[in-house]
């Protein structure tokens, strides 16, 4: 057990932020989603956020890899619509309305792609997709 930590306690420094099914519209932001007396689920990050800070947790396996960094799925990202990506970020991406993905963020030569880790799967250029927001955490439970 950790010093300083009793059982029902939360750790000091860790923010709540909502835990959502789907990524928001980057239209409508995290924080504005979800009135005040609606009930949520909410995660801690150990990142700093903002009020648009979201959680959602990774489907599929377009961003597994067997070397580097790896997403499987079933973890949790945290992930703040409020920042700005660069080449390498991961992001979340809203591909069509109300379908997201996750990937990585790259540039190369002026073109921006969504990039999967997972080599089974196609590079694409990011083309009419927006960004909804850049991961910031990724955490993994086992039980």
């Amino acid at each position: 057990m950790l010093a300083g930590l009793h059982a029902g306690s939360e750790p000091e420094g860790l923010d709540a932020v909502p835990l959502l099914q789907d990524a928001p519209d980057p239209d409508r932001r995290a924080g504005d989603t979800f009135p005040s007396t609606r009930p949520r689920r909410t995660v801690h990050a150990h990142v700093d956020v903002t009020r648009h800070t979201f959680a959602m947790h990774v489907h599929g396996d377009c961003m597994t890899s067997a070397t580097g960094d790896s997403f499987p799925p079933g973890s949790l990202l945290i992930v703040e619509p409020d920042m700005a990506p660069v080449s390498g970020d991961y992001v979340i991406a809203l591909v069509m309305p109300s379908v997201t993905t996750f990937k990585q963020y790259v540039v190369d030569g002026g073109d921006r792609y969504l990039k999967p880790l997972n080599h089974r799967y196609a590079t694409r250029l990011l083309g009419d997709a927006r960004i909804v927001g850049v991961v910031r955490e990724m955490t993994k439970r086992f039980r």
